[in-house]
């Protein structure tokens, strides 16, 4: 059985990993707190009738805890998001298509080649900032991607590889089919 392993840019995924993170994180935070922001900055400049003490805590409370659950999210990204990178493991074995990962949650995915019906390229602007490739494996019969590869090097080349492989074993596509 001829096994491929494919090369993946660790440190730029990492650095993706743990930016996307921040940036959700920021995102929730900013859903959950943001409608109490402005009556916190109203009680700091009108304490109003509780006296100047409780609309301060207040307000202070309001504005300082997205910062400090930020702060340890994010002390948290800056060990989860290695550990998930280096975890990655992406390689075409004969006429399967294996992906490997997890920190918490591992997961070991094997796909025939027989149902693959797309290998995409996907470069959204935070990819394309870290200068890598997410690539999409679509199969027969699923409305979502299969599989996700992130920071494969070399993504043209390792896509006409799996496309190559598919007609070593299944032979050509016809156009009825």
């Amino acid at each position: 059985m001829q096994t491929t392993n494919f090369e993946i840019d660790r440190e730029s995924v990492k650095r993706y990993f743990l930016v996307s993170m921040v940036l959700g994180s920021i995102g929730i935070l900013a859903l959950i707190f943001l409608p109490f922001v402005p009556i916190a900055l109203v009680k700091i400049v009108n304490p109003g009738p509780f006296g100047p003490g409780f609309p301060l805590e207040l307000a202070f409370f309001v504005l300082s805890v997205p910062v400090f659950v930020l702060a340890t999210l994010s002390a948290f990204f800056f060990w989860l998001c290695p550990q998930q990178a280096n975890n990655l493991r992406y390689r075409l074995e004969g006429s399967t298509l294996r992906a490997d990962g997890g920190v918490f949650f591992l997961f070991r995915k094997s796909i025939p080649l027989e149902q693959i019906t797309d290998v995409a390229l996907v470069q959204g602007p935070l990819l394309r900032y870290f200068n890598i490739w997410a690539m999409r494996i679509q199969t027969a019969g699923s409305a979502q991607c299969e599989a996700v590869l992130y920071g494969v090097r070399n993504p043209e080349e390792i896509r006409e590889l799996i496309l190559l492989r598919w007609k070593q074993v299944y032979g050509e596509k016809t156009e009825d089919a």
